[in-house]
């Protein structure tokens, strides 16, 4: 799950510079370098879980595990906290200064509660703000957006959920995750060819 998720946010990424290149708009800008990031994020963490399950859990490799969470932790950190900037930029609100403050990552071991929420916090920001504007513009890629955030908020709501040894959370959450990921690649794919 984690390659197809680095696959989709990398054709996110490209798109979404594709359409900063023709539109000049700056939140696209940091939606690709957003993209960018959780990527890499994914692509790591997929590398090192999957050379820990070739060496067969070996225990000199089990640490690749949970190096690769804290990596892919960081850059989600990172982009959603770029994404949170643009929004705050955009509307020019007085939350950047608790948004920043949740963007400090407390404990970076692996699916543990409190980066959950950290992730969780600035997702439900970021889907708030896309509401927002989707009750202004009422577009279909307005929409898409608004579905993609609040996708990606409840898959890290499902895995909260998995950090309290609820095994079936963790699949929920990645087809959550994923289910973001496409909605966002469609909106790209829309806006910069339009029919």
């Amino acid at each position: 799950m984690e390659f197809i998720g680095f696959v989709i946010a990398i054709a996110v990424s490209y798109q979404a510079l594709k359409g900063y290149k023709l539109a000049n708009e700056r939140t696209l800008l940091y939606l690709h370098l957003s993209f960018l990031l959780l990527g890499a994020g994914l692509a790591i963490d997929g590398l090192a879980n999957l050379i820990v399950l070739l060496v067969r859990f070996h225990r000199a490799f089990l640490f690749l595990s949970s190096l690769g969470y804290t990596i892919n932790f960081i850059a989600q950190v990172v982009a959603y906290g770029l994404l949170v900037f643009a929004y705050i930029q955009q509307t020019r609100t007085s939350v950047s200064q608790v948004a920043m403050a949740a963007a400090m990552p407390a404990l970076l071991f692996e699916h543990n509660p409190v980066t959950e929420l950290i992730l969780l916090f600035l997702l439900v920001y970021i889907a708030t703000q896309t509401g927002i504007n989707y009750s202004v513009n009422k577009t279909a890629s307005a929409s898409f957006v608004f579905g993609a955030f609040v996708s990606l908020a409840i898959a890290h709501l499902f895995f909260l959920f998995f950090t309290f040894s609820a095994p079936v959370f963790f699949a929920l959450a990645q087809i959550a995750q994923l289910f973001g990921f496409l909605l966002l690649l469609a909106m790209l794919l829309r806006v910069n060819h339009p029919s």
